[in-house]
């Protein structure tokens, strides 16, 4: 039997999930909340959830069989298993791999499973989408504290302790050299944040830092970041000494949001304005379709595409937009696939960005794609 892996939800957990594929329909991929989220579900043990959500009707004797075997291992994974609290979860079942990988999720899901020869993984990159990971420093004169918001919530990831002095009027010699040691404690103290903060970005891949806390220090902090780093800012908060956690933590969603929404408004611009110039840009579902298939693409921005159909023959792995008919290289029925979650799928699979939006995109026909070359 597999040994389940659990992972966060990030660019890269995704990016593995892609590789788990194949020419034909073996992947089972297992949306579900978590235990104290299941509600009347409940009753329904995890083991039994993904058989009654996988249709057996129409599928060939092979692709049933695949159903019956990923099923087995995935039974017989979750019959003793244990996981760690979490909102919500993807997990993707590979028999002919032998792979059952478990994702943590920041919200509560409705139970939902699909059969195919890779992963779905559209649902999981809205919630990552939506709920990316970004640092909060918090400084004041006493303490500075770096949190990691990610998941909805907020973890504590460093702790430092101050003890930096405040302005003080004195005359002569004695305020000099009182101001010298003040710069000596506020640059220690910010060069040991910085240091700390350097690892945690690295570590979590981050994108974005939000600081809080003391104006001054902030300035002072942000005056000794690299240029790469201080880039990385999105939003400068000035709060009152000894703040809550849990304050911060909403004091930053608001701004978290709002850099989201630029970032998608500054793609799409950017798609829109480097394809009319004949640049690094593709837009529609079939220049997309084959920049991703090349790994050409470094930042994917794909709408709803409700209305864009997408086929897959599960014998010989052809795939290609259009209805569902007949495959023209084999000649067996093909079946009908989101067309989103194919350009994700292939987007993670060929370490793109991915930014998914609610909008129409009707000006970049639906999808577009910034590209490496």
């Amino acid at each position: 039997m597999a040994n389940p892996s659990i992972l966060p939800l990030t660019r890269a957990s995704l990016s593995d999930l892609s590789a788990i594929e194949g020419r034909e329909r073996a992947v089972v991929t297992v949306y579900f909340p978590g235990s104290e989220h299941r509600g009347r579900d409940a009753s329904s043990p995890l083991p039994d959830l993904p058989e009654r959500l996988v249709d057996a009707r129409g599928l060939t004797p092979d692709e049933a069989e695949h159903r019956r075997q990923s099923l087995d291992l995935w039974r017989a994974t979750t019959a003793d298993l244990s996981l760690p609290p979490a909102s919500g979860w993807v997990a993707v079942v590979s028999w002919l791999t032998d792979q059952i990988v478990f994702v943590q999720l920041p919200s509560a899901v409705e139970p939902a499973a699909y059969l195919d020869n890779s992963p779905f993984l559209l649902t999981a990159a809205r919630l990552l989408d939506d709920l990316e990971a970004y640092a909060v420093v918090y400084a004041d004169h006493e303490r500075a504290v770096i949190y990691l918001a990610a998941l909805g919530g907020l973890a504590e990831e460093e702790r430092l302790r101050g003890d930096v002095k405040n302005h003080v009027r004195k005359g002569g010699w004695s305020q000099q050299r009182y101001e010298r040691r003040r710069d000596k404690e506020i640059h220690r103290y910010c060069q040991g944040l910085i240091t700390k903060l350097t690892a945690i970005v690295a570590e979590e891949s981050l994108r974005r830092i939000i600081l809080a806390g003391d104006k001054l220090l902030l300035n002072e902090l942000e005056k000794r970041m690299t240029p790469d780093m201080s880039a990385m800012v999105v939003c400068r908060m000035p709060m009152e000494a000894g703040k809550d956690p849990r304050d911060i933590f909403r004091a930053t969603l608001s701004a978290a949001a709002e850099e989201e929404g630029r970032e998608e408004r500054w793609l799409r611009d950017t798609i829109r304005g480097e394809r009319a110039a004949g640049g690094r840009a593709v837009a529609g579902p079939a220049d997309t379709l084959a920049a991703l298939r090349e790994k050409r693409v470094r930042h994917l921005l794909v709408g709803p595409m409700v209305d864009v159909d997408f086929w897959r023959c599960g014998s010989c792995g052809a795939s290609g937009l259009g209805a569902a008919t007949t495959c023209g290289t084999c000649g067996a029925t093909t079946y009908a696939q989101s067309a989103a979650n194919e350009f994700i799928d292939l987007a993670y699979e060929g370490n793109s960005r991915v930014e998914i939006s609610d909008e129409d995109l009707s000006d970049l026909d639906g999808v577009g794609v910034l590209l490496r070359w």
